[in-house]
C-alpha cells in the first residue's frame, strides 16, 4: 500500500517536498493543507491533492507521515501536536525560532522515544557527503583536527522576495544563522559530533531592506575530539558555492557545492583524487530523504537528524545571536 504524506505549507520548500517524494515514490499519496488558495493551486499543478482545511482541522490519523513546511516559529507545536498523536513527522529546518516551548518539546519527543520525528537537514542525504562522511568515520584518512567551512550565496536572486518572507524576521526564523549558516552546522556535527562550545560573529553587512544578520564567522570545538574548526557563510555574494575541507596529518577531504564534488589529497600526494560521483544536485538529497523518511515509517532505519540533535544546533545558533545583541547593545 502506498504511504499517505501531508504537506503543510505549500510555499517554495513545501513545494519542493511535494516532487521530492512523488520522484521518491511515484505511489506515493500526496495531500497538501495552505491558508493560501493560489498556493494550494500551485500544489495541484505539481501533482498533489489539496484540503480547504486548517492545520487545526485537519485530522492527522489520514496519514502515514506529516512534512511541516510552515516558518519556523510554529514548528515547535507542529511537532508537539505529531508527536502527541502518534504520526511521523519530518519538519523543515531549524528546530525553531526560539528558545520558547523547547524543553517541553524534547520532553515529550523523550516521552515517545520510538517515534518517528525528524528536521529536515537534507544535506546529510547527498551521496557526496555520505561518501565523505564515511571517509572521515572509517578511519581510511586519519583522525580529522581541522574542520573549515566556507559558504556564500546571492540570496537575493533565488528569493527576491525576501523582504516580504520569513526571512526578513528574526522572530521567525529569518537571518542567516538561523535559515543558512545552521544547515552547515548541523552538518560538521554529522562528521564530528557534537559541536561544545561556538564563538564568533553575526551581523547584517549587506542585504537591503532588511536588518536581521546575513553573515555569520564562527570558530567552534568538540565535545568528542580535540578537533577545532571555522565557518564562515554570507548571503549576498555574487557565487553561489560551499566549501567543506576536513583535514589532519595523513589526508584532506574537500566537497565543493552546488557541483558537488568531493575531493581527497592523501600525505605524500602531489595533487587531488577526484572522487567519482554520479552527477546529483539538491534535489536528489531531498529526494533521499523523502525516500529516507518513507522508509522509517516502513519499520527502516532512523532519520539523521532528530529533534535533540536539531535542538543542540539550535541552541548553539540561539548563543551566537544572543552574544551579537550583548555586544551589540555594549
Amino acid at each position: 500500500m502506498s504511504a499517505r504524506i501531508l504537506v503543510v505549507g505549500a510555499g517554495s520548500i513545501g513545494l519542493k517536498q511535494v516532487r521530492a517524494f512523488s520522484t521518491a515514490d511515484p505511489s506515493t499519496s500526496i495531500t497538501v493543507i495552505d491558508a493560501d488558495e493560489r498556493r494550494l493551486a500551485l500544489a495541484r499543478e505539481h501533482g498533489a491533492q489539496t484540503l480547504e482545511t486548517s492545520w487545526e482541522d485537519t485530522d492527522l490519523n489520514q496519514f502515514d507521515g506529516v512534512v511541516i513546511c510552515v516558518p519556523s516559529h510554529l514548528h515547535v507545536p507542529f511537532l508537539m501536536r505529531c508527536l502527541r498523536e502518534g504520526v511521523p513527522v519530518l519538519c523543515e529546518k531549524p528546530l525553531a525560532a526560539s528558545w520558547d516551548g523547547v524543553p517541553e518539546l524534547l520532553a515529550e519527543a523523550e516521552k515517545h522515544s520510538g517515534a518517528i520525528a525528524a528536521i529536515a537537514y537534507v544535506r546529510r542525504y547527498h551521496p557526496a557527503h555520505e561518501y565523505a562522511h564515511e571517509l572521515v568515520h572509517s578511519g581510511q584518512i586519519g583522525p580529522v583536527l581541522s574542520v573549515r567551512v566556507c559558504a556564500g550565496q546571492p540570496f537575493a536572486a533565488y528569493r527576491p522576495d525576501y523582504c516580504d518572507i520569513y526571512y526578513a524576521s528574526r522572530e521567525k526564523g529569518g537571518g542567516c544563522t538561523l535559515d543558512f549558516a545552521s544547515h552547515f552546522l548541523d552538518l560538521i556535527q554529522w562528521y564530528g559530533g557534537p559541536i561544545r562550545s561556538i564563538r564568533g560573529f553575526a551581523r547584517h553587512l549587506a542585504l537591503a531592506g532588511v536588518d536581521v544578520d546575513d553573515t555569520v564567522a564562527v570558530c567552534f570545538d568538540f565535545q568528542d575530539s580535540p578537533a577545532i574548526g571555522v565557518l564562515h557563510a554570507n548571503q549576498y555574494q555574487p557565487v553561489n558555492e560551499n566549501v567543506y575541507d576536513f583535514s589532519g596529518p595523513e589526508a584532506s577531504v574537500r566537497i565543493r557545492e552546488p557541483g558537488f564534488e568531493c575531493e581527497v589529497w592523501r600525505k605524500g600526494a602531489s595533487s587531488w583524487e577526484h572522487v567519482h560521483l554520479y552527477g546529483a544536485d539538491y534535489a536528489e538529497a531531498l529526494r533521499r530523504q523523502a525516500a529516507a523518511f518513507l522508509a522509517a515509517i516502513g519499520g527502516g532505519p532512523p532519520m539523521r537528524t532528530g529533534i535533540a540533535d536539531a535542538a543542540h544546533t539550535l541552541r548553539l545558533c540561539l548563543d551566537l545571536l544572543d552574544a551579537q545583541e550583548e555586544t551589540n547593545r555594549a
